[in-house]
């Protein structure tokens, strides 16, 4: 049976300076692990080039790579995308325009980024800049491979967003990301999802720090939730301070197993 482990980068393996958390002393354990027989697999809300990044920069040798939170599975040879319904991406666009204009709008196709306008510079950067200005999507959506939506805003405005979708458009999913933020992704689209489709019969272990992990957590044996939100621990069957304290448990309870 392969065994995989699948965890997050931002907040998870990576700090908000870019850093791996826990230095030299998580990229050792990664390598024990990976060298029990396991798989690893990143998987991140980001574009599939800033795991690239990270996996060349930390010299991981990560074969499978899941991005934009489920919906683009790539490996060293082939890329596979699950991609928005290109009517109803228009009209979404247009419904979205009209009826909460004070919503920042964002759009992904498989290796770009489309703004209207530029970010807050507070906002977390790409590794890899593949950020285009647009003051219109329509064309895009026409014409090339569209991933996702990304709205931001405040709370409040999130979550009507978010009704409004998921009332009005059965062929998408709209989830929240963090307070401020919403993907709207392909109908069953998720990290665990795509996860459990690419290893059907594995043994999945799973870390992660926020809300779009949790179905990772739902597809594991072994669930690790790095934070103090109680509302992540439950749902994970393990809670720790950060990855290595995972990767610790992990190698270990592995060690005695073999």
């Amino acid at each position: 049976m392969t065994k995989v482990l699948a965890f997050d980068l931002d907040g998870t393996l990576i700090n908000n300076k870019n850093e791996v958390i826990g230095g030299e002393k998580t990229l050792k354990l990664l390598d024990k692990i990976k060298k029990l027989g396991f798989e690893l697999v990143i998987t991140t809300g980001r574009l599939d080039h800033d795991i690239y990044y990270i996996n060349e920069k930390y010299g991981l040798d990560i074969k499978y790579r899941i991005s934009q939170n489920g919906a683009v599975i790539q490996d060293k040879t082939s890329s596979k995308a699950m991609l928005l319904d290109k009517k109803e991406a228009i009209r979404l666009y247009k419904n979205l325009i009209e009826k909460f204009n004070d919503i920042r709008i964002e759009l992904n196709t498989v290796s770009n980024r489309y703004w209207h306008s530029e970010r807050d510079p507070d906002f977390p950067k790409e590794y890899y800049d593949s950020s285009a200005i647009k003051k219109d999507f329509s064309s895009i959506i026409k014409f090339q491979p569209i991933v996702l939506f990304l709205l931001i805003g405040d709370n409040c405005r999130i979550d009507s967003v978010q009704k409004y979708i998921n009332e009005n458009y059965e062929k998408f999913d709209a989830i929240k990301t963090s307070e401020t933020s919403l993907e709207i992704l392909k109908t069953g689209i998720s990290k665990g999802n795509t996860l459990r489709k690419l290893f059907p019969d594995s043994k999945i272990i799973s870390i992660g720090d926020s809300d779009n992990d949790y179905s990772m957590f739902e597809k594991s044996v072994a669930s690790y939730y790095v934070g103090p939100d109680p509302k992540g621990a439950m749902k994970a069957k393990y809670n720790v301070l950060d990855i290595h304290e995972a990767l610790v448990h992990i190698y270990e309870e592995e060690k005695n197993n073999d």
